[in-house]
């Protein structure tokens, strides 16, 4: 966690500058201190040390998506792209090809 950032109070960050999620906040907030000593003493990994970039890439495509697959209707059948803004539709789309060429990779 990065405890340098000051700009919201409540939130806590990683040291990559993503704030934790919801589900993440809760468990550190339900963490005891033995937990969080022992997570400490065993250099727990961060994502990026055990994920690939493969990994990443598919991580980050799902939650911008899921970030707009949420405000649809249960029923509905509207694009999520539709309502995507323009720099969150070219990061889509930016992280697209990175992915393909990164199973390209893969595949040789």
């Amino acid at each position: 966690m990065d405890p340098s950032r000051r700009d919201e109070p409540g939130r806590l960050y990683r040291r990559d500058g993503r704030p934790l999620t919801g589900a993440e906040h809760d468990l550190f907030a339900t963490s005891t201190s033995d937990e969080i000593a022992m997570a400490v003493a065993h250099r727990l990994p961060d994502e990026a040390d055990w994920m690939s970039e493969g990994d990443l890439v598919a991580k980050a495509l799902v939650s911008l998506y899921m970030k707009y697959a949420y405000q649809l209707p249960d029923d509905s059948l509207d694009s999520v792209y539709d309502l995507m803004i323009d720099e969150d539709y070219a990061e889509f789309e930016r992280l697209t090809d990175l992915q393909n060429a990164l199973y390209a990779l893969e595949e040789d």
